[in-house]
């Protein structure tokens, strides 16, 4: 199968960075991968592109040395020459924690597989008999999940640098509200869902038997004090029997 004939041949989605010793094989994939389609930038370009501009290595050295900052995605043979693959999947990892690593091989073990994977491999491909095909699936897996994983790692820094400038709040509070309760640690800020559970857990045990003076002194009915604490996941506390 030939190459398509790209309306914007100059513009790519990703810069990929393909490392394997076998020329037939890397042959194989670039000219399966080239084939890709773009989408990125599809409605602003009103055409078709590559979805990959590749740049190919035999060995270790090469590919470390060709992993510059435009280099978003890896695809590289566990078994690259004058290096182990796990070895560079590792200085990968360390120095990029946004790129993109998949990692292949012909007839691997599980074993070696799941350490690529140990090792910081986003994804792994197994080209068995030098057969490649699904391997533009597994790249977009390994993509995925990076992104993903660049996604909740900088929103739980961002969770983290909230706890730490409440806990700073903090300090201002308990100058300007005489008798209450410093911070002692950066945990002791608690997400407001957690916050208000044991808020109205420890009401509601105060109010055991009571629960419309619960409401009362929430200031809400008897009827929303009920939506509140199934919100919550908070047990009502029981009426008083009458006897």
């Amino acid at each position: 199968m030939t190459r398509p004939r790209w309306d914007h041949p100059g513009a790519f989605d990703h810069v990929l960075l393909l490392g394997t010793r076998d020329g037939r094989l890397r042959r194989a994939i670039t000219e399966q991968l080239a084939r890709v389609p773009g989408r990125r930038r599809a409605g602003e370009l009103r055409g078709r592109y590559p979805r990959f501009k590749i740049v190919a290595t035999a060995g270790g050295a090469d590919l470390r040395k060709r992993c510059t900052a435009s280099v978003t995605a890896v695809a590289l043979d566990l078994t690259l020459r004058g290096s182990s693959g796990l070895d560079v999947i590792r200085e990968l990892r360390d120095g990029r924690p946004d790129l993109a690593i998949l990692a292949y091989g012909q007839e691997t073990s599980t074993s070696d597989a799941i350490a690529a994977v140990m090792a910081g491999a986003d994804f792994f491909h197994d080209c068995a008999d030098g057969d490649c095909g699904g391997l533009e699936r597994a790249l977009e897996l390994a993509i995925d999940r990076r992104r993903l994983t660049a996604l909740i790692e900088r929103n739980e820094e961002q969770v983290e640098e909230a706890r730490g400038r409440l806990a700073q709040l903090s300090g201002d509070l308990v100058r300007a509200v005489p008798g209450f309760r410093p911070l002692h640690r950066r945990e002791d800020v608690l997400p407001f869902r957690e916050a208000a559970r044991r808020y109205l857990l420890a009401a509601a045990q105060l109010f055991e038997g009571d629960p419309r003076g619960l409401a009362k002194a929430l200031g809400v009915s008897y009827f929303a004090l009920r939506r509140l604490l199934a919100r919550y996941d908070v047990p009502s506390p029981a009426a008083r029997s009458r006897k």
